[in-house]
């Protein structure tokens, strides 16, 4: 079967599962403990969507009636989210109605409402009012982001006195078999991380401490443990799509020719292995659950 690795939607279809073995269960009976007697409908701000993964993994696990707002700003992501909905409720057998841009799944006496917001994800708080919210929900969101946006951001959430759920923050990779060249290279990956862009420079694999800075700073309570995807020999369907990654930004960093030559050797070499099912790759992050002081 081909596999398109430059399809975000195909991406995220993979990489659920991962995300779902990785999860810290430590900070998710933090976070569903914290909300526990919450009498009425819990208000949760998803930011970068992506085709929903959050409300999926989440929403039978949530006691309460729920209203979700899904913040993407990739359209793309609108008509995926829908189609992953769709097949969410009717593998279960739960209910979903469709108005307009608000959907409704149902399950015996629990009911969820969903919204669908497309918008620039330069300045989340813009996008989602956090005076109606209880909890903002990010999964691989936030290394994307800079250091003054997310203090932007973490003010607001210490305003409105609002929790934040920020799972599989990206920290490091590693490979096995382990090369000489491994810890070279994935310096420039993590150099592209933190080029240099239109908003800012974006937190990379720095972000989880960055994070924690910022979050320590106004006043909000911190619960943080580790999350590893361990990709084994046999996906190697994750291991195209991080080679890919890294490939594609590496590429963006212009090398000298002498460093692209051993960069592409050093590649090779990694797809032979992964070809060969001979590759392992651990993927580090850290989940982070804060609430107000």
């Amino acid at each position: 079967m081909h596999i398109n690795y430059n399809d975000p939607v195909l991406w995220l279809s993979y990489r659920f599962a991962c995300d779902a073995k990785a999860r810290n269960q430590n900070i998710e009976k933090k976070f569903l403990d914290f909300f526990k007697h919450h009498n009425h409908q819990l208000h949760l701000a998803d930011v970068g969507a992506g085709t929903g993964a959050n409300f999926r993994y989440y929403f039978d696990k949530i006691p309460q009636n729920q209203e979700w707002v899904f913040i993407e700003q990739d359209p793309r992501m609108i008509k995926a989210t829908l189609h992953c909905l769709e097949k969410f409720a009717q593998d279960r057998d739960y209910r979903l109605q469709q108005n307009h841009d608000t959907l409704t799944i149902s399950h015996q006496d629990k009911t969820a409402h969903i919204k669908l917001l497309q918008g620039t994800l330069d300045r989340i708080e813009h996008l989602a009012d956090l005076q109606k919210v209880d909890v903002v929900t990010a999964n691989a969101f936030f290394d994307l982001i800079s250091y003054d946006q997310f203090e932007i951001f973490t003010r607001k959430l210490s305003e409105n006195e609002v929790c934040l759920l920020a799972t599989l923050n990206y920290y490091e990779t590693s490979f096995l078999p382990f090369s000489e060249c491994d810890h070279r290279f994935l310096r420039f990956y993590h150099m592209h991380m933190k080029r240099p862009q239109s908003f800012g420079i974006a937190m990379g694999r720095d972000c989880s401490e960055e994070m924690l800075d910022l979050l320590r700073q106004h006043h909000m309570l911190i619960e943080q443990e580790a999350s590893q995807w361990h990709i084994s020999r046999s996906n190697t369907a994750m291991h195209h799509f991080l080679l890919n990654f890294m490939e594609k930004a590496i590429h963006e960093l212009n090398l000298v020719p002498e460093e692209q030559h051993d960069f592409n050797n050093w590649m090779a070499e990694k797809k032979k292995l992964c070809h060969d099912r001979l590759l392992e790759i651990n993927v580090d992050h850290s989940d982070i659950f804060a609430y107000p002081d």
